[in-house]
């Protein structure tokens, strides 16, 4: 039955599975599946999971743990990372008109990590789609960012989205780049910034349109201004943040939408989801911070498995998420009692009890979908 159920996933993934043996494909779907059971993307911590959903919970731990380890040895510098990101693309079947970028750090012994990642919003959750390791402490530079799109721009075509950033993405060179390659943003400022090319425009400066907006009365007041920098048309908004526990009042946004500033800054709240999705990944989900596997590669190739399994989460969250119930806040606020990834990990795990129920339930995933498996883009092998 197993066999059967391995065959069916090729075929269903053709494409994205096409280079692994039926062997390996069913050690990364057990090392998914004990992410999710465990919490965690340690290995050391998952290899007595393996032993449970494999029904061999009397062999040796250690060997349960080089199950896993053979997985990274095999795949390190293959494509496999990369097919598994367009296969989650196409489980997804993405029609977002968003993309987030925004970086994660954090240091484990003497080494620090710094994942500069773009995400895809899908359903008002961000789902990361490529990402690179700076293996530093600090933020990313212009051509850091550069070279990261440049690479997700042989994988997905991104044509007409929008990226929303927060205020350590700025550049003139990058805000060219993204204007070249037809991306539009919305990208927060800080204060002060920009403001030699913003006041040299007709109409009010850039503190009068802060005063303007200060003094007003209403509560989500904003106001935008056009100005051209370096031959670029751009737009300066102004809004009160909406948020009442901010430590700033106003947010300063540049884009080069042609919209109305109160579109403008609501289409900018919603990069707030990507700091959920780091949240899921790390503290609240899968422990990344716990990451004991060395190596670029084979860590790009475990962010994959994070990822795979991540969507699989959402996926379920998203099906019954409504029917959660609510709780009140001191404040009077009401809020779920449970977030979207938890509701949908901890239901996945009770409706996947077996190893085979697990890749069953991948396979409706494909059925509900009308999953398509998208062919890697040969160009991008090259580099």
């Amino acid at each position: 039955m197993l066999e059967s159920l391995l065959d069916k996933f090729n075929e269903k993934a053709a494409g994205a599975t096409k280079e692994l043996r039926k062997s390996e494909l069913k050690n990364i779907l057990i090392l998914s599946l004990s992410m999710l059971r465990v919490q965690t993307v340690c290995l050391n911590k998952l290899k007595g999971a393996v032993g449970q959903i494999t029904g061999k919970a009397d062999t040796q731990p250690a060997s349960h743990y080089q199950r896993l380890v053979r997985i990274f040895r095999k795949h390190a510098f293959s494509r496999l990372w990369l097919d598994l990101l367009r296969f989650v693309f196409s489980l997804l079947r993405l029609k977002s008109e968003y993309l987030v970028l925004d970086g994660t750090s954090w240091k484990r012994g003497s080494r620090w990590h710094h994942y500069l990642t773009l995400s895809v919003v899908y359903q008002k959750v961000s789902i990361p789609i490529y990402w690179v390791n700076l293996q530093k402490h600090g933020i990313s530079n212009i051509e850091e960012r550069i070279d990261l799109m440049r690479r997700v721009l042989r994988t997905f075509d991104l044509s007409g989205k929008t990226l929303l950033a927060d205020r350590e993405y700025i550049g003139i060179e990058w805000f060219k780049f993204l204007l070249a390659n037809d991306l539009d943003f919305i990208i927060r400022l800080k204060k002060n910034t920009y403001y030699q090319y913003i006041d040299a425009a007709a109409g009010k400066s850039a503190q009068q349109m802060i005063d303007k907006v200060k003094r007003s009365k209403v509560a989500n007041k904003s106001m935008r201004k056009a100005f051209n920098m370096q031959g670029m048309s751009l737009y300066f908004v102004v809004c009160k943040n909406p948020d009442p526990d901010a430590k700033e009042d106003l947010i300063f946004l540049i884009t080069n939408k042609d919209q109305c500033a109160a579109q403008i800054a609501v289409k900018y709240g919603i990069r707030w989801s990507i700091e959920h999705c780091f949240k899921q990944l790390k503290s609240n989900g899968f422990d990344l911070e716990a990451m004991n596997v060395k190596g670029k590669f084979k860590q790009q190739l475990l962010m994959a498995i994070v990822v795979f399994t991540y969507v699989l989460s959402i996926l379920e969250g998203l099906k019954t998420y409504k029917k959660v119930h609510t709780k009140i806040n001191g404040e009077g606020k009401e809020y779920k009692a449970v977030s979207l990834f938890r509701h949908g990990c901890d239901y996945l795990v009770s409706r996947t009890a077996s190893f085979e129920r697990f890749i069953r339930y991948i396979l409706r995933q494909f059925k509900q979908n009308k999953t398509k498996y998208l062919a890697p883009n040969p160009i991008l092998y090259s580099s």
